[in-house]
């Protein structure tokens, strides 16, 4: 059986797909029987899938994305360099 910090260490860093079937199953099994791993689980799955989506569609994200001019970049660089120095 794994530990929970092995399986938060495993769902986040390492693709799934690619474990042997041993460790897939110890996974699974340590996943259903542990409510927080089980929680974690289900947010990686999320985050995973929502960064798959935007990947699919980032050309038309990009594309309808408003354009800032000079100006406005300017204004918004002198803004965050003063709110650095507090």
């Amino acid at each position: 059986m794994f530990t929970c910090k092995q399986v938060s260490k495993t769902l986040s860093e390492e693709d799934y797909e690619k474990l042997p079937f041993w460790r897939k199953f110890g996974l699974k099994l340590h996943v259903a029987l542990c409510i927080f791993c089980g929680k974690y689980n289900r947010q990686v799955m999320v985050m995973q899938d929502t960064c798959r989506c935007y990947k699919e569609h980032e050309d038309e994200l990009e594309a309808t994305r408003p354009k800032l001019d000079a100006e406005h970049r300017q204004r918004i660089r002198e803004a965050l360099q003063l709110g650095q120095g507090d």
